[in-house]
């Protein structure tokens, strides 16, 4: 039997991430088996490249889903042989798992900016500006006309919940909106209640190693000539959280100087209060500019910003 296309999000996978990759492995799983009129129909697996997000742990736990397996890349023991990928989430190579230029993409599903990604062959590339991956992977399921399970419906709920920061985000859609609904009363749960125990299933800020505190959700952006870092801590206790200040600022001066970023910036988005506070490290000179503040110790109050994609990186890179 011919190994298994892997789907996967990317490095430092998030829910949203990790959920997709599940959902759409099983839609895709689905298909399969309904094309195949003789012997074995084509496998899809989730993957992950990364540690579970508690959230995520809890969700397929709840559900009775195994977790993902973690790899470390996509590179296979027989040089002669590619193996086939399904990118979700994510569709820039410094996201990508490491060997991603070795394997053979076959497909993409995505919400954020087109990144450069290059295939040998055309492929299904399904890009929309939805708040959430899962969110494009329940359209899917509607449009081929598969039954959303229980089990694949909560843990698909669940990712919109915290892409979308329980809708307040910008990137929130009339779609998300509709989806979510449909979803929260397929599964019985009120959606903000089930949103707000997901994001509670992150542990106390006081206990979380610090590199997890920064960098579980983190992703590299390339800014011109430069490379740089940012992260988000998505959090309900802002207080607590920024009591890791001065850890968070070490590690992400080492993290400049490991890996020669511009600059670090982390979000701690307090999602009761609808704000980012903004830590920065490295030469901050161009957050400084595009968002009118000056990045010191303490951090930056940010009124209304909850995402990163939308409101933080966009306009960074678009700088």
């Amino acid at each position: 039997m011919a190994e298994p296309i892997i789907v996967v999000g990317h490095k430092n996978p998030d829910n949203d991430s990790i959920s997709a990759a599940v959902g759409y492995a099983y839609l895709k799983n689905e298909l399969a088996r309904r094309a195949a009129e003789e012997g074995e129909a084509e496998a899809y697996e989730p993957v992950r490249l990364g540690p579970l997000p508690p959230e995520s742990s809890w969700v397929l736990g709840s559900v009775g889903i195994e977790e993902p397996r973690l790899i470390e890349n996509v590179r296979t023991d027989d040089d002669a042989l590619k193996q086939r990928v399904v990118l979700v989430d994510h569709n820039e190579v410094r996201q990508a798992a490491d060997g991603i230029e070795e394997a053979e993409i076959v497909e993409i599903v995505d919400h954020h900016r087109i990144g450069g990604m290059v295939t040998a062959s055309p492929i299904m590339f399904l890009n929309l500006p939805l708040g959430s991956t899962a969110s494009i992977v329940v359209q899917e399921f509607e449009r081929n006309g598969v039954e959303l399970p229980d089990s694949i419906a909560k843990v698909l709920l669940s990712a919109i919940l915290t892409d979308t920061v329980i809708l307040k985000s910008p990137t929130a859609t009339a779609i998300d909106r509709a989806i979510v609904e449909k979803l929260s009363a397929q599964v019985g749960v009120d959606p903000t209640e089930f949103g707000l125990a997901v994001f509670k299933q992150r542990g106390g800020e006081g206990s979380m190693p610090i590199k997890e505190f920064v960098c579980a959700d983190s992703k590299e952006f390339q800014a011109g000539d430069a490379t740089v870092l940012i992260a988000q801590h998505e959090t309900v206790d802002l207080a607590g959280a920024m009591e890791r200040e001065d850890e968070a600022r070490e590690l992400m001066r080492g993290l400049c100087e490991e890996h020669g970023y511009q600059f670090v910036l982390l979000m701690v988005t307090d999602i009761i209060a609808e704000g980012s506070q903004f830590i920065c490290e490295g030469d901050c000179e161009l957050v400084n500019r595009v968002f009118g503040i000056e990045c010191a110790p303490g951090g930056v109050w940010m009124p209304g910003i909850l995402s990163r994609k939308k409101q933080v990186a966009a306009k960074i890179l678009g700088a």
